[in-house]
């Protein structure tokens, strides 16, 4: 007899999922199967970007390869949540980039494979069965995804999209999102900054409203910064400095700050307690995290420092995505005249469709070559919006146009 998988993965295998919708679409042999060149195909559908990694980054890998003994050691196992020396690396890096005064420490960090791994952990490690995980409404696609690995846990959504007038109003709602905290009781309230799909970075008055409303229940407020090195305003949020304490928790990346979207790593940044749990948990699941990446980090990030080349290269990798962000909202509004939001920061901006995301997506991908990501999965909010991600375009301002181009004469047409 052939033995079944579980009940619950089949569930979530044959339930519609936005993730494995964008990578179909972004997928050649979909492009193929529907009369595409992929040569011909534009992309706003990966979350990834595509700035050239630091060239220290790569000497560092350099340096560890070309020295046998380093090589060797890159190939043992490392502690659970992560080796001593990178642990401290990242707090050096988190106080030369945001204030020597962050109250940060090592025994604080816990390092995994990377931010998606951590976040599912963590869900993993704060909620029991019957809790409440609150998010926004939109947020990023995998959230409700990871969540759902857990038994009855009950997602709520707080709506910050004025969809009559396509508005992000999070900082306008700020008390009736403290009071919905208060009301509701969510174990734990997932927020992203710069958040995706919608590239808006909530203010420091939002964020320290939820923070005393977690205080107050009893809850974790946990802040997924992906895109927190991807900002182009000079006066930071206050809450961009902060170290966590027993109700605050960050999750980070190095994926999309310096390309390192296929060297895995991510860590979090939280209460010794959670830290404690994350190695009990990781040790069960991915054992221990990569070594040559750990210490590919802790190189960089100490010649970094002391030559002061973090800085300038977060700087000038920023302005290359404000650019590109800028093309794709003059484009939009010179050939498509639709509502979309001007990003902040990170790789994204959402536009108005007045009409299925899902429908719209496919339409425009079989009739112009252009893949766009339907919003449905982000939220109901978005139901009939759409996410274009300028993160592959950053070298090819030219192509941004040229896709709103394309959809400009379809719909016309």
């Amino acid at each position: 007899m052939k033995p079944s998988i579980s009940k619950k993965v089949t569930t979530f295998k044959n339930k519609k999922s936005p993730i494995r919708e964008i990578m179909d679409l972004a997928n050649p042999e979909f492009f193929r199967k529907v009369g595409l060149d992929p040569a011909d195909v534009i992309s706003f559908s990966g979350g990834w970007v595509n700035h050239e990694a630091p060239n220290s980054m790569r000497s560092a890998y350099a340096s560890i390869i070309d020295d046998s003994q380093k090589f060797h050691a890159s190939g043992a196992y490392p502690p659970t949540i992560g080796m001593p020396e990178c642990r401290k690396a990242i707090v050096d890096f988190e106080k030369h980039i945001y204030g020597d005064d962050m109250d940060l420490s090592p025994e604080q960090i816990a390092i995994g494979a990377n931010s998606s791994q951590m976040t599912a952990n963590l869900m993993n490690i704060i909620l029991d069965e019957g809790d409440k995980i609150c998010m926004l409404d939109p947020t990023y696609a995998n959230y409700p995804a990871q969540a759902s690995s857990i038994d009855n846990i009950e997602v709520i959504h707080f709506s910050v999209m004025d969809t009559e007038n396509w508005k992000y109003v999070a900082n306008e709602r700020k008390a009736e999102f403290a009071a919905f905290i208060k009301a509701e009781k969510p174990k734990m309230i997932m927020l992203c900054a710069p958040d995706n799909p919608t590239s808006q970075i909530p203010s420091t008055g939002f964020v320290k409203a939820a923070l005393d409303a977690a205080k107050d229940i009893g809850a974790f407020l946990v802040i997924d910064f992906a895109y927190k090195e991807l900002v182009w305003q000079e006066d930071l949020p206050e809450y961009f400095s902060w170290g966590p304490n027993d109700n605050y928790i960050s999750i980070h990346s190095n994926s999309k700050w310096c390309r390192g979207l296929g060297r895995r790593l991510g860590w979090v940044e939280a209460p010794v307690e959670i830290i404690s749990a994350f190695e009990a948990v990781q040790g069960a699941t991915i054992l221990c995290p990569d070594s040559l990446h750990q210490m590919a980090l802790v190189e960089y990030i100490r010649n970094g420092i002391t030559h002061n080349s973090i800085r300038p290269y977060i700087k000038e990798t920023a302005k290359l995505y404000q650019k590109a962000a800028e093309q794709t909202v003059a484009s939009i509004e010179k050939h498509l005249g639709m509502p979309c939001l001007i990003p902040e920061g990170g790789l994204y901006t959402v536009m108005k469709v007045d009409m299925d995301s899902s429908e719209f997506t496919h339409k425009i991908l079989e009739n112009t070559g252009v893949i766009v990501v339907p919003g449905w999965g982000f939220g109901k909010t978005l139901n009939n919006a759409v996410r274009l991600s300028y993160g592959p375009l950053v070298h090819h301002l030219d192509k941004i146009d040229e896709a709103m181009q394309r959809i400009s004469k379809y719909l016309r047409g």
